[in-house]
């Protein structure tokens, strides 16, 4: 353990922002050809955690209410997934697949650490842009419905979730965008700080991602 916190330290935003270009573009090549894409397929757990463990890694500051907020994140999206997933009230009628690992109530235990690193990146972004401060919530809700239209299709090729009739509802994007604004309303009534350069970064590399696997998967 003590090695990763030592190699850890080691890293600068530069590396990180490369090796996440290079992953994701390992990624696609992995995706897109058919005899080793259930082998990627696989590994969407350890993605989701590398991803959450580069957004953590330059986070700052480390304090008790950032990760309290954190971690509310987290349970509150996976509880709104959970109850999703049973009831088909709030996104619409959907069941994941295996590719997102473990379950609990039907539902990936990763689901939370993907909506926060999610939220993150989005937020961060619109932070960056000065027309977009003063309405933060609604404008990466706005971005998490754009990633998510990309998203989805995707999704259901690699087995992550799938839909009923295979038709993603309109009432899935406006949920996104609730739970966003929830979401991030909640980062800014608590002054949660987001630090952008890699999570930015990894937001627009796996849109790209998922944009580029839509055209081609």
């Amino acid at each position: 353990m003590s090695w990763i916190v030592s190699y850890s330290k080691q890293l600068t935003e530069k590396k990180v922002k490369l090796f996440l270009i290079l992953y994701y573009l390992v990624g696609l090549a992995g995706f897109l050809v058919p005899f080793s894409r259930p082998v990627f397929e696989a590994l969407i757990p350890f993605s989701v955690l590398i991803n959450l463990y580069v957004v953590l890694l330059f986070h700052r500051p480390y304090d008790q209410r950032h990760v309290l907020v954190f971690l509310a994140v987290m349970l509150f999206t996976f509880a709104i997934e959970a109850i999703g997933t049973k009831t088909g009230m709030l996104f619409g009628s959907y069941f994941y697949g295996p590719s997102l690992g473990i379950k609990f109530f039907e539902t990936p235990l990763l689901i939370g650490v993907n909506w926060l690193v999610l939220v993150y990146g989005a937020t961060a972004i619109v932070r960056s842009v000065e027309a977009l401060r003063r309405w933060v919530p609604f404008s990466a809700a706005a971005l998490m419905v754009v990633f998510d239209f990309i998203m989805e299709p995707v999704a259901m090729k690699t087995g992550m979730w799938s839909w009923a009739n295979e038709l993603v509802p309109l009432q899935n994007y406006f949920m996104w965008f609730v739970v966003a604004v929830i979401v991030v309303g909640v980062m800014e009534l608590m002054a949660i700080k987001t630090v952008k350069p890699v999570a930015a970064r990894l937001f627009w590399v796996q849109m790209l991602f998922f944009l580029v696997l839509n055209l081609f998967l």
